[in-house]
């Protein structure tokens, strides 16, 4: 007798939080869709708007092209509506396989566009081979693994093929053959429905991580430290290996849970380069009250240089604002020689009686007169930045 489901369904239009658990089913949309009905599928799925899963795939393409990969994936390994198969499965037949290959797929696509936002900015291991990681993934799932199933099946094959038959000849093989390939697919879904519940895997790569993020750490003690996401990206990379072996052994459930807080831990931190969330708003009176850097995550940053008792001291100087999301602001006392180096990943700029606005856009503000300048580096992710004068 089957168990019933006690689940409560929550009213039409609201979000089930248990659809999360088996993200895997969802299929992609076959009469909602502007490519491939990918977000319109997730948005049935998880009864959301499909504007919001179009929105964060758009903004996830901005940086670092993530948003593609995570499309270009889920377009590949999950079936349309009223499909059995994936686009997967019918071009590299995994028949039993292809539950276990669109949870790792899915995995690694995940992993591999955290590592792209990452790397869009730039701040550790620039250069590192990251391609590497799913073109890796993608040999073992789609070479390795067929081949070994491949080799099982002729292995079975032999002990029901007749004498002068070629075992790996499939035109050759019986019923006998199907009868005993039917039995193993029986048992092993009698296997998957009682699972075994050992945490060994999952301890075993929780220690694996707690190792390598102290190897981090030593590193970080004798060189200039690389950003806080290393150790996330780290961790995270670990957890990837652990549920890839967990495809081959089981028992890998709960690093499900915890690869996809930490992929979004990584994303937003990628964001978010550090410092305050909400206002901040320095007014130096004087020049030696005036940080090189400044910082800041989420929110307004107004520096504000008009109250400056020696404006000319700052002549020379350099002062770098590093900004995640929000708006960055500076104003400067009228006469001051300025010079403006600007760069923003997605939103506007305005220096002056200057304006630009874009993806991956840059604005160059040369100063205004010949001699020595205040120059002023600024940097965001997402937002505005302006520089005015007062």
């Amino acid at each position: 007798m089957n168990a019933e489901d006690t689940r409560t369904i929550p009213p039409e239009g609201e979000f089930d939080p248990h659809r999360l658990r088996s993200i895997t089913d969802m299929k992609r949309s076959r009469n909602d869709r502007m490519l491939g009905g990918v977000c319109a599928g997730a948005a049935k799925y998880l009864n959301i708007d499909p504007v919001i899963v179009r929105v964060v795939i758009a903004v996830l393409t901005i940086v670092g092209f993530a948003g593609v990969i995570i499309y270009a994936a889920a377009w590949f390994l999950l079936p349309a509506e009223g499909e059995a198969k994936s686009v997967a499965a019918d071009w590299f037949r995994l028949d039993k396989n292809e539950e276990q290959v669109r949870v790792a797929g899915l995995v690694g696509a995940i992993v591999l566009a955290a590592l792209a936002v990452v790397g869009d900015g730039g701040w550790f291991w620039d250069g590192a081979p990251w391609i590497l990681v799913p073109f890796g993934l993608a040999y073992y799932l789609f070479v390795v693994r067929p081949r070994r199933r491949r080799q099982a099946e002729t292995a079975l094959a032999a002990e029901y093929a007749p004498t002068a038959e070629d075992p790996a000849d499939e035109s050759a093989r019986g019923p006998e053959l199907t009868a005993a390939k039917a039995g193993l697919v029986t048992r092993g879904k009698l296997a998957k429905s009682q699972p075994d519940r050992s945490w060994t895997l999952t301890l075993l790569t929780l220690s694996v991580t707690a190792i390598a993020a102290a190897a981090t750490g030593i590193y970080d003690a004798y060189n200039d430290g690389p950003h806080w996401t290393a150790y996330v990206a780290v961790a995270l990379g670990v957890v990837a290996v652990g549920l890839l072996v967990s495809t081959l052994i089981g028992n890998g459930g709960p690093l499900i849970g915890i690869g996809a807080i930490l992929a979004l831990t990584l994303t937003i931190g990628s964001l978010v380069p550090g410092g305050q969330i909400g206002t901040q708003s320095p007014t130096p009176t004087t020049a030696v009250q005036v940080d090189p850097n400044y910082r800041h995550g989420i929110g307004l940053i107004e520096l504000d240089l008009t109250d400056v008792a020696n404006p000319e001291a700052l002549l020379g100087r350099t002062i770098e604002i590093e900004t995640g999301i929000g708006q960055t602001r500076v104003i400067v006392p009228d006469g001051l020689n300025v010079r403006v180096t600007s760069d923003i990943d997605a939103g506007e700029i305005r220096v002056f009686d200057r304006k630009t606005d874009g993806t991956d856009t840059q604005l160059t503000y040369g100063a205004a007169a010949p001699g020595p300048a205040l120059r002023l580096d600024l940097h965001q992710r997402l937002g505005n930045i302006e520089v005015i004068r007062r």
